[in-house]
């Protein structure tokens, strides 16, 4: 049986809470499934370790496979890195940063800048971990 987009995306949202997403869902399901569908297409060849094939139909918004809890949460993982790099990646931030004003809006936004980049280090260190646990679990498949 295959796993559905919607699986994931779920399982990712459930950690994101953003009112322009949910804007979006209120608003335009279309538009946000196409959203939510642009992260998971970002987190495929991220999860490149994926015991499971990764082989998708983007029509019918599933993956051939059916995946496992373990390969779900990765993939969500991904997603969630991949909404919060959009969200460090704004540029009007990025021109705050490099500003050479030594205003206090300057510094206050520079401090903002670097804590998303903190928190995507960690979300990057956590699904890393995660990858490693989902990879030894079948450890004994391996050839040495």
């Amino acid at each position: 049986m295959a796993t559905s987009f919607d699986v994931i995306g779920e399982r990712a949202m459930s950690v994101i809470d953003d009112y322009k997403l949910r804007k979006l869902w209120n608003v335009n399901i279309d538009m946000f499934e196409s959203r939510i569908d642009s992260f998971i297409l970002n987190a495929i060849p991220r999860f490149w370790q994926c015991n499971s094939s990764l082989a998708y139909d983007a029509q019918g918004r599933q993956f051939e496979a059916d995946l496992n809890t373990m390969e779900i949460q990765i993939l969500a993982d991904y997603c969630v890195i991949t909404w919060w790099e959009g969200e460090t990646n704004v540029a009007s931030q990025i021109a705050l940063k490099l500003k050479t004003s030594n205003s206090f809006s300057f510094n206050s936004e520079s401090q903002n800048f670097k804590e998303k980049q903190n928190v995507l280090d960690k979300l990057r260190e956590e699904v890393d971990r995660q990858t490693t646990n989902y990879l030894l679990q079948d450890l004994s498949s391996y050839d040495y």
